[in-house]
């Protein structure tokens, strides 16, 4: 630590600098000698326990960490970024503290950064489209994808030596849903999709296998035996190759499908038409849904549409996990809600037994 007096226009001032291998220039200026010292010991002693970070933290930027995160796309660390469509998320964290240093990183700012994400609605889907609110899941997902990096840097790279966002308390979400078909609700839907025979095919098999939109959207043949009816998703939400049994209906549909394929489509089940990639449902089935007069209804709902219908089957729990694919059955027990039309038969049993009327 070096202690330098300095005299000025404006009085006696004493300038605190330190130095240390690897690190940039700390300095300081005080009005007093006492708060100079006193400043420039807890700046030694924060260096030395290591609270200051990484030399490698000094130098470089979350955005050099996005950009390599981004670039490398290294394995374990939230596969699901490197989706065109997901890596928004980083980029908005890139634009607004792109320009921080890594060791100038605190919780403080990711609650900064969060408090931001909530006062400032999303953009538009598309152009003329309505801004919404960002949602507590939403914000949290943001947060999620940001860790990803910082722990990339803390494992991988050695940038820094610990996680700004590990500890942060998630907002606490209150969007769950049990949002599923009626069932003239789904005889409407299914007869508006005869219309648009790739969309219909892709709406049947989210209903008879419970599959995710990206699972079903990016199926190939390959993955796909059906000599033994069986589907494989190597590329699950989850990071785990599953393979599930297709019922006959499936089959049917599957095999009248490959007859019909057009090759050099990359091997896709469901290609795109005018592209080489996947097809794409999510704005038509939102417009067939209008149509059918179905409201608040996502394609993820078909999902939960089948998980409630193996509940209401008396399929158990660990089965259904198995199907939908989920880690644990505390996901599963969220997806196999009942109808409250389905509990009335429960509440009838607590009315005879009261003997009244």
């Amino acid at each position: 630590m070096h202690l330098e007096k300095r005299q000025g226009r404006t009085g006696t001032s004493f300038r605190v600098r330190i130095t240390a291998q690897g690190f940039p220039l700390i300095s300081k200026t005080f009005p007093t000698k006492t708060e100079a010292l006193l400043w420039g010991k807890r700046m030694e002693a924060d260096l030395i326990s290591g609270r200051l970070g990484t030399p490698q933290a000094h130098h470089h930027t979350v955005a050099e960490a996005i950009d390599r995160f981004l670039e490398e796309q290294p394995p374990g660390f939230g596969r699901w970024l490197y989706d065109p469509k997901k890596t928004a998320m980083l980029r908005w964290w890139k634009q607004h503290f792109g320009g921080l240093k890594l060791a100038e990183v605190k919780p403080t700012t990711i609650v900064q950064g969060r408090d931001l994400l909530r006062r400032n609605p999303s953009p538009p889907r598309r152009r003329g489209g309505t801004r919404l609110p960002r949602s507590a899941a939403t914000v949290n997902r943001y947060v999620s994808a940001l860790s990803s990096v910082f722990q990339a840097s803390l494992e991988l790279w050695g940038w820094m030596e610990g996680n700004p966002c590990r500890g942060l308390r998630r907002l606490p979400e209150h969007n769950q849903r049990t949002r599923f078909l009626e069932p003239d609700e789904q005889e409407r839907l299914l007869k508006e999709c005869e219309a648009d025979r790739n969309l219909l095919d892709v709406v049947l098999l989210a209903l008879w296998t419970g599959a995710r939109r990206g699972e079903i959207c990016g199926m190939r043949w390959r993955f796909v035996d059906l000599k033994n009816g069986l589907a494989t998703f190597p590329d699950t939400k989850n990071g785990e190759t599953r393979t599930i049994p297709l019922p006959e209906q499936a089959q049917v549909m599957l095999r009248r499908r490959f007859r019909e394929r057009t090759l050099g489509k990359q091997d896709f089940v469901f290609p795109a038409e005018k592209s080489d990639g996947p097809i794409d449902v999510g704005h038509r089935f939102r417009r067939f849904c209008k149509k059918a007069g179905v409201e608040q209804f996502r394609f993820h709902d078909l999902r939960h549409s089948a998980a409630s219908a193996l509940a209401r089957a008396g399929v158990s729990e660990r089965k259904m996990q198995e199907v939908l694919g989920h880690k644990t059955v505390a996901m599963t027990k969220r997806y196999s809600h009942l109808r409250p039309s389905d509990l009335r038969d429960a509440v009838a049993v607590l009315g005879q037994a009261t003997h009244r009327t």
